[in-house]
């Protein structure tokens, strides 16, 4: 692939954005692809710059944290994409918003990832935790003006990801790690023994990063005098961190690193710790965990780098120095348990290596392509058919919406309800679903009417259901499905691209879709049969959980319905199987199924 990197500041290399897309280029073009680089300055082959874009008083500011931002220019930029496959753009400024539309002008696919969280907007600007409507705002902002425009988001960990939910950001967000380099491990030499405990903590030197936090903990330490801290970064505050730490009875160390350098410091030291308030994922702390460190981690709520703990000792209260020096302390008095957990820490880092993170990029730009290509054949006649017949047209989904609330629900919950005797469970577990976004509810096809015994389940929401292209067919059940607002199941590969497209879209609005994994009808069936994968691919596509339900049938002990029916009707509905979001697309989609089987089995 020809692949463009839009990106502000791409000689910078002292944040985590720069260092990364600086990493990302490298291994991409290892495995053979192209990769060219828009940004500020940059001069050689593929190499694309353009001029800096000055902004009064925020470009000072920008200055003091290492921050540049580009002067978008048409010609440089329409070179640079001239053949591109995919352009990525890593941050929203205006150099990004133009060269979106730019580039979808020129027909090629775009993607974005999200490095700048608003929380370390409101940290700099010095609000702190006040900071907090602020960066709300922001989130809205950022949606409003650049994401909205981007269908594939690369979000580096699972917290950018439920935050970009809450904020409610409609593309489909790739949780992809920043990754750690394969030089960044275990030194296979012993460390050299030292009358003095070495802690290290990697960031730049910004107010959200709370390094005052660690140096304070040091002091209250029970252990002072016998701890050596360094601090390996570079920023605004490191002289107000030095004077903060001209106290310790041994000098800390202050400085920037090569990569090579950094590997020595981190081998060489005892414990690592990251005390940052706001945190995208931290590579550093992966970095150091790759090295077999033990961590010790701040467990704010806007940070992302607590996922990396394995139990409470690797964790402390966020801006609590007390707490953390006491978190020191323990790690101190237990050499054992440390060398102990060096070995699952470095273990748990290799999901996040960055080979894996390149497989999950590649994953990314060729379904953003694939896309693109998606809504070129919807535009043609048998995808257009096709098209309409999800994404009806307003008086169509009007007269469903009435049909559905006014007859159906009413006539099938009486049916339901006295003549199959049917009893839902756990239905407070698709109430918690519905809050957080859209599901994909599966169940076993054993009934007739299973399906509206579905939507009873999860009223008053309205589900979307599929069916077999023969059933529009019908007399009478070609008007039920069709007045139920009900999909039509894709029977060729056009379809199925169409189909998995819009239907991703719509569980990324938050809506419930009803999939029959089995595929065909056996009445009264209490086995599970095989399952299909395209429910489980569905879920993986829009990162929405599956919804397991099992149907089950009881026979009446007496009665004249038994005589005439023969069963009353159990539905429960299990956990939700979330995907896994560090798996590739197949992996993922066959872990979910996997797991979803197990718990309908269980229920």
């Amino acid at each position: 692939m020809i692949i463009v990197f839009v990106i502000d500041n791409y000689g910078i290399l002292t944040n985590g954005t720069t260092i990364t897309a600086y990493r990302f280029v490298e291994a991409l073009r290892e495995r053979g692809h192209q990769v060219r680089i828009v940004s500020v300055g940059v001069l050689g082959p593929d190499m694309y710059g353009l001029e800096e874009h000055y902004i009064p008083l925020v470009t000072p500011v920008a200055h003091q944290q290492s921050m540049v931002f580009a002067k978008y220019d048409k010609k440089v930029m329409t070179e640079a994409f001239s053949g591109a496959d995919v352009v990525h753009f890593f941050m929203p400024w205006q150099v990004s918003r133009k060269g979106v539309k730019l580039a979808k002008k020129m027909g090629i696919a775009v993607t974005a990832a999200f490095h700048s969280q608003p929380e370390n907007v409101t940290y700099g600007a010095g609000l702190g935790a006040w900071g907090a409507p602020v960066a709300a705002f922001l989130y809205r902002y950022y949606r409003f003006r650049f994401y909205r425009h981007v269908e594939h988001i690369h979000c580096p960990s699972p917290f950018i990801a439920r935050e970009l939910v809450k904020h409610r950001y409609k593309g489909r967000l790739h949780i992809i790690s920043n990754g750690v380099a394969a030089a960044f491990r275990p030194s296979e030499q012993p460390r050299i023994p030292s009358e003095y405990f070495h802690i290290l903590m990697i960031g730049r030197f910004a107010p959200e990063k709370r390094q005052d936090v660690l140096i304070r903990a040091i002091k209250q330490s029970r252990y002072e005098a016998r701890i050596q801290l360094h601090l390996a970064g570079a920023g605004p505050l490191e002289k107000k961190l030095r004077k903060l730490a001209s106290g310790l009875s041994n000098p800390p160390t202050f400085g920037f690193y090569k990569q090579e350098d950094l590997i020595a410091l981190i081998q060489s030291c005892d414990l690592y710790v990251h005390t940052a308030d706001a945190e995208i994922e931290a590579i550093a702390c992966l970095e150091a965990i790759a090295c077999g460190r033990v961590p010790v981690i701040s467990d704010s709520r806007k940070s992302a780098t607590g996922q990396f703990a394995l139990d409470e000792r690797s964790l402390f209260r966020a801006g609590n120095s007390h707490d953390l020096a006491k978190k020191i302390d323990y790690w101190i008095e237990h050499p054992e348990k440390r060398r102990e957990m060096e070995a699952a820490y470095s273990q748990r880092a290799r999901v996040y290596r960055l080979e894996h993170s390149i497989r999950k990029a590649e994953q990314m730009f060729n379904l953003a392509r694939q896309d693109g290509q998606t809504k070129m054949i919807e535009k043609q006649g048998v995808g257009w058919d096709y098209k309409r017949r999800i994404n009806k047209g307003i008086p169509t989904r009007l007269l469903s919406i009435l049909f559905y609330y006014v007859m159906a629900i009413p006539l099938l919950w009486l049916y339901c309800a006295f003549v199959f005797r049917l009893r839902i469970q756990n239905r407070s577990i698709l109430r918690r679903v519905s809050k957080k976004g859209g599901a994909v509810l599966v169940a076993n096809h054993v009934h007739p009417l299973d399906s509206a015994m579905i939507g009873l389940s999860v009223f008053p929401k309205k589900p979307i259901f599929t069916s077999i292209p023969d059933n529009f067919k019908q007399p009478i059940t070609g008007f039920l499905v069709n007045a139920l607002g009900s999909v039509p199941i894709p029977t060729n590969l056009t379809e199925g691209r169409i189909f998995f497209y819009e239907l991703s879209r719509l569980l990324r609005n938050h809506r419930f879709i009803h999939v029959f994994p089995e595929g065909e009808l056996v009445r009264f069936d209490d086995t599970l049969r095989p399952f299909k994968r395209g429910a489980f691919q569905l879920a993986v596509d829009a990162a929405v959980p599956i919804v397991p339900i099992r149907i089950r049938f009881k026979k009446r002990k007496r009665g004249i319905l038994r005589f005439l029916l023969g069963h009353s009707i159990l539905m429960k509905i299990g956990q939700p199987q979330y995907p896994d979001p560090q798996l590739l697309e197949r992996e993922a989609t066959r872990d979910l199924m996997e797991r979803t089987r197990l718990e309908m089995e269980r229920l």
